[in-house]
């Protein structure tokens, strides 16, 4: 049984499956697991008929607490305020709606059915003063959590909240230091952090409607209780053990008083080993990934694995891009013969909007077409003509040398090749006196080596070696079809010299 299926057998009552991401920078492809298996949670929930609801937060209520060194002369006094409050990094907004914009885009195309909120709008209506009001009574049972979680004590003058400093307007630079039942006390510390200076503020503010935002694991926890969350996952930076994934949990059982979510840990995709990172340069963004592979196929590569499956995707002059093209070939073809399998629910759940079968033609065969001229009619009439645009990122970003050619202007260097081979070669010249197809020409080339008795690997290699400077190539029927008739008798006239 799929993952998601089984994950949801036997469920009952309403579900709300919730997830959220700080709009902070830009999204790598790693950053779209998390909304991918959320949604395809929430397709196999509305398949079974339940009453589902999935949401999608932007926590821009967080404060700006690094920026790339770019931007650091540019927004550097920024440092500290709410994403929310900001400047965009370019043209108008804020800072948090400038990457959020990406990460909408990116929902858009993969068909991603959440409903998004904003945290600073949800603050700012009052949808969590209960909460901030709730877990500022019970302070001494959050104060208990983290002590428990992290083995140490926690100071009896802590308060699980941050306000909005009125006069700097930073957060991360704020300490709550009382509560009276209206109003926290707070000071603006200049030393609180090091990535941020307070102004020194000390007073007293109402904690309400935007005022203040509570730290993150209590307000994960919060969220949980505020909308009744029944499913939300996390990744493994927040879900290893004791981590923040864990202490959100024990903070919704032991402060709110009820059960938590549906635990739902995922992993990574590690590029060379490693957790990927848009800011370190480890691994593609959403955006590039979607240069590369239509829509559907990065849904398939999010979910095709289980979810806590770590999964290596360096594509850098590597397969690995092709060969996913041949399990989405695969899993496409289990799907239309009903085999019921893993692979096939993958492929269906992959799917945006109708289910579209993709064609069955091997993408590095497309590869090979796309770098010769005059193609096109014969990708079009193949009906590849979607996949060729992706096939030629690929072969311009990703593909290793071995399967990127080029025809030669100039003649190569063929002083390596026979006596034989450039017979051979002058034989073939004659085949282009009249029009020939490229099944023809493919059979009329392996008959000419027959002929000369000359190996075929010989013979397509002389072939290669002229046109390409390489000693390998694509079919070479269609290499030479696809070139001028002219230039082709010219090169093998030239060559067999």
């Amino acid at each position: 049984m799929f993952w998601a299926d089984k994950l949801l057998e036997n469920r009952t009552g309403k579900e709300w499956i919730n997830d959220a991401w700080t709009p902070s920078g830009i999204i790598h492809m790693g950053g779209l697991k998390g909304p991918v298996i959320h949604d395809v949670l929430f397709k196999v929930l509305q398949g079974q008929g339940k009453d589902v609801k999935y949401t999608y937060g932007f926590d821009d209520m967080d404060a700006i607490d690094g920026l790339p060194s770019h931007l650091q002369e540019k927004l550097g006094q920024y440092m500290g305020i709410p994403i929310c409050n900001a400047p965009a990094p370019e043209g108008e907004g804020t800072f948090g709606e400038y990457y959020a914009s990406f990460m909408r885009e990116l929902f858009a195309k993969l068909g991603i059915g959440a409903e998004i909120y904003l945290a600073s709008d949800y603050y700012k209506k009052g949808l969590y003063d209960e909460a901030i009001r709730f877990v500022l009574d019970n302070a001494q049972k959050v104060r208990n959590v983290y002590g428990e979680m992290y083995a140490r004590e926690i100071a009896s003058d802590w308060f699980p909240l941050q306000v909005v400093c009125p006069t700097c307007g930073k957060v991360g630079t704020t300490t709550v230091t009382g509560w009276d039942g209206n109003e926290v006390a707070f000071e603006c510390s200049p030393t609180k952090v090091k990535w941020a200076q307070g102004c020194g503020m000390q007073g007293k503010i109402s904690p309400f409607g935007g005022n203040a935002t509570m730290p993150f694991k209590v307000e994960w926890a919060a969220k949980w209780w505020v909308f009744g969350v029944t499913i939300e996952g996390a990744g493994k930076d927040h879900a290893s053990a004791g981590g923040t994934y864990d202490v959100a949990r024990k903070i919704i059982k032991d402060v709110f008083g009820v059960e938590p979510p549906l635990k739902l840990p995922y992993e990574f995709f590690l590029y060379d080993g490693k957790k990927m990172s848009s800011s370190k340069g480890l691994g593609l963004t959403g955006q590039e990934l979607l240069e590369v592979m239509p829509p559907e196929m990065v849904r398939f590569l999010m979910i095709k694995n289980e979810p806590n499956t770590a999964v290596e995707f360096n594509p850098f002059g590597t397969q690995i891009i092709p060969k996913l093209y041949e399990d989405y070939q695969k899993a496409a073809f289990e799907f239309e013969n009903s085999t019921g399998s893993d692979l096939a629910r993958a492929f269906e759940l992959s799917q945006i909007g109708e289910v579209v079968i993709p064609p069955q033609f091997r993408f590095l065969t497309l590869a090979q077409w796309v770098q010769m001229p005059n193609m096109e009619d014969e990708i079009r009439k193949e009906g590849l003509s979607g996949w060729a645009k992706y096939a030629k990122v690929w072969v311009e970003k990703y593909a290793p040398e071995n399967d990127k050619f080029l025809i030669q202007k100039e003649l190569p260097d063929v002083s390596g090749l026979s006596f034989e081979q450039k017979e051979y070669l002058r034989s073939l010249a004659q085949l282009f006196e009249n029009e020939i197809s490229a099944e023809d020409l493919q059979t009329a080339i392996y008959e000419k080596s027959k002929e000369q008795n000359l190996k075929s690997i010989d013979a397509f290699k002389a072939i290669y070696t002229s046109f390409l400077g390489k000693d390998h190539g694509p079919k070479a029927a269609w290499l030479l079809q696809s070139l001028d008739k002219n230039f082709v008798k010219q090169r093998l006239q030239e060559a067999s010299k």
